[in-house]
């Protein structure tokens, strides 16, 4: 597995609305002048957050190694069960990884290959929430 590190691999675009969503807008992600420090424990509450917003989801933190790295995912379980005990696999899921030392964060390649705008707002959503990306205004549309 290929991962793409943001803000240096690829650029962030979302579309959103401008003057009360009468027209379309884009907006481009970039990281903030001075960002805050994300630390295991910001991770973790975050996570827990998001378990007690959205408890279908299935949000956890777990610990991977990458070339010798020790690094944190935040990502979603992959399958839910059903009621009747099956198992259906969930779709929109982007897994982030994040290297707490060099304050770097990642995202598989194939997601941003196949799943580009979902990955934007999610990475949008996420680093924003961490401190580390603020949103602005794009002349391209």
């Amino acid at each position: 597995m290929k991962l793409l590190e943001v803000f240096r691999d690829f650029k962030i675009y979302v579309r959103g609305g401008s003057y009360h969503s009468r027209y379309n807008a884009m907006y481009r992600v970039v990281p903030r002048k001075e960002p805050k420090k994300v630390t295991v424990e910001d991770l973790s509450r975050y996570v827990e957050e998001l378990q007690m917003k959205h408890p279908d989801s299935n949000f956890y933190l777990r610990t991977v190694k990458v070339d010798g790295r020790t690094m944190y995912v935040i990502t979603r379980k992959s399958y839910e069960k059903l009621p009747d005990g099956r198992r259906k696999r969930v779709y929109k899921r982007i897994p982030i990884y994040v290297d707490v030392e060099n304050q770097k964060f990642y995202v598989p390649k194939t997601y941003i290959e196949r799943k580009y705008k979902l990955a934007c707002y999610v990475l949008m959503k996420v680093l924003g929430r961490l401190g580390v990306s603020t949103v602005e205004f794009d002349h391209m549309l």
